[in-house]
C-alpha cells in the first residue's frame, strides 16, 4: 500500500496569516484604547488561547486532510512554522505602529520597562538608539518566547492527536 502524505506548506502559510492578522487586529485595538502599556492577567490569557486555539486548530486541520494520519514531527513543524510566520507578522506590526503610526508610544513604553532612577541624556541620537534597542530586544524577547511557547503547545497537540498509518 502507497503511503502518501498532504504538503504541509498550505497550513502553515494560512494558519500562520490568521494568527498574524488577529495579533495585528488585536495590537491596533490595544492601541486605540491606549491598552499598549497595561499589563493585565485577563489580556495574557487571551493572547495564551489565542495561540493555543490558532496552532492546534492548524495541526487538527492538517490531520483531517491527511486522512486523519498525523506524526508527532508533522505536528511540530506545523505549529513551530504557524507561530513562526505570525511573530514575523506581529513583530512588522509592531515597528510599523511604534516608528510609524504612534512614534510617541516607544517612549511611554521605554519609560514603563526602566527603572526609574537611571539618568539618561536626550540627545536625539542618543533617543534613536535607545528606541532602536528597545525594538530589537522587544522583538528578540518576543521571537524566543512565541517558539518556545509554540514548540509546546505543538507538542502537547501533536501527542494527543498524534495517529501513525499501519506499517503492514
Amino acid at each position: 500500500m502507497k503511503e502518501t502524505t498532504i504538503s504541509t506548506k498550505k497550513y502553515i502559510v494560512k494558519f500562520g496569516i490568521i494568527l498574524g492578522a488577529i495579533w495585528v487586529v488585536y495590537g491596533f485595538v490595544r492601541y486605540q484604547v491606549n491598552y499598549m502599556t497595561t499589563s493585565n492577567r485577563g489580556l495574557a490569557l487571551f493572547e495564551l488561547v489565542m495561540q493555543v486555539f490558532i496552532v492546534t486548530y492548524g495541526i487538527y486541520k492538517y490531520k483531517q486532510d491527511n486522512e486523519k494520519f498525523l506524526k508527532l514531527w508533522e505536528a511540530l513543524k506545523i505549529g513551530i512554522s504557524i507561530i513562526l510566520v505570525g511573530t514575523i507578522i506581529k513583530v512588522l506590526w509592531d515597528i510599523i505602529l511604534l516608528k510609524l503610526i504612534a512614534p510617541e508610544a516607544i517612549h511611554s513604553l521605554i519609560n514603563v520597562s526602566k527603572p526609574s532612577t537611571i539618568k539618561e541624556t536626550t540627545d536625539q541620537l542618543s533617543n534613536l538608539n535607545k528606541e532602536n534597542k528597545f525594538l530589537l530586544n522587544i522583538s528578540i524577547g518576543i521571537f524566543i518566547g512565541n517558539i518556545i511557547l509554540g514548540t509546546i503547545i505543538s507538542l502537547l497537540g501533536g501527542a494527543i492527536m498524534q495517529k501513525n498509518r499501519n506499517p503492514f
